[in-house]
């Protein structure tokens, strides 16, 4: 089971930051963004898009567009604030605003949600009765293992499963990991896939049962203004292959959306993990 996602969240995101204005970037975005969607009909693959409310508020038909091509919208946060920076009540007001804004552009319920920089981990697992108490049905955010803001180390499970917290259950689709040296890395996500040898990658993907796959509409922007900072290294090294790179894996490989995977899984027959 592959499963291919993306969080849409730069035509928000890109005015907190230098980035040369809205008549600079918005252009770009929406360039990259038809290249990815072109790409994804010509192999009639169907994938999950992570959306940030204040993107369905401000730019609808960005929604619109990926709906239309039969794409999933999941929701990805309202303004991209990490749970760790934000309270249960807010958590709760900020998904269930973000719901609401991106349920109103496509007219249909939203099944999945994603935290930004993954997020959800030991101290914030509260969050997860809370999407499950504003309708969200299987979430995508736990990284099962160190990351930068974010990351779950500890969590057992690289497979689909049910997460039970103060007796509440929610389905979790974890980002997948593989073994190297005894360690768990992850691989799959839109940074490893510019940093990464597409080797490395193939190799990985064609040892595991299950595949989580995530891009970023940024990973792909080779024009972008860069950013000195020292995260430098990790956000542009090798930009200007990555796309070539998704391109190549939906052909060597099949995908699927979150929501397809969530029809073909015996949901009976998964771990439960007791948080």
């Amino acid at each position: 089971m592959n499963i291919l996602t993306f969080d849409l969240e730069e035509w928000y995101i890109y005015q907190l930051y230098p980035k040369g204005g809205k008549d600079y970037y918005l252009p770009l975005l929406d360039r990259y963004l038809n290249e990815v969607l072109d790409m994804l009909s010509q192999q009639q693959l169907n994938a999950t898009f992570f959306c940030l409310g204040m993107v369905a508020k401000e730019y609808p038909d960005v929604i619109k567009k990926i709906a239309r091509q039969g794409h999933e919208i999941g929701c990805h946060s309202d303004q991209h604030q990490w749970v760790t920076a934000l309270t249960p009540e807010l958590f709760y007001r900020d998904t269930k605003n973000a719901i609401d804004a991106l349920e109103n552009i496509i007219g249909k319920k939203v099944q999945g949600y994603r935290a930004p920089a993954f997020s959800i981990g030991r101290s914030t697992q509260w969050a997860l009765p809370i999407l499950k108490e504003v309708g969200i049905e299987y979430d995508c955010s736990i990284f099962p293992t160190n990351r930068d803001f974010g990351g779950f180390p500890g969590f057992q499970e690289n497979s689909p499963c049910i997460i039970s917290y103060n007796n509440k259950a929610i389905k979790e689709f974890p980002i997948s990991t593989h073994s190297v040296l005894g360690k768990q890395i992850a691989y799959s996500g839109g940074g490893y896939l510019r940093l990464l040898p597409y080797a490395f990658i193939r190799s990985f993907m064609l040892k595991e049962p299950y595949v989580m796959s995530y891009c970023h509409i940024r990973d792909f922007d080779a024009e972008q203004k860069r950013m000195l900072n020292l995260r430098y290294f990790k956000n542009y090294y090798g930009i200007q292959h990555a796309f070539m790179k998704l391109s190549r894996l939906i052909h060597d490989f099949e995908f699927m959306s979150v929501e397809a995977a969530n029809r073909t899984i015996d949901w009976a027959a998964v771990p439960i993990v007791q948080l």
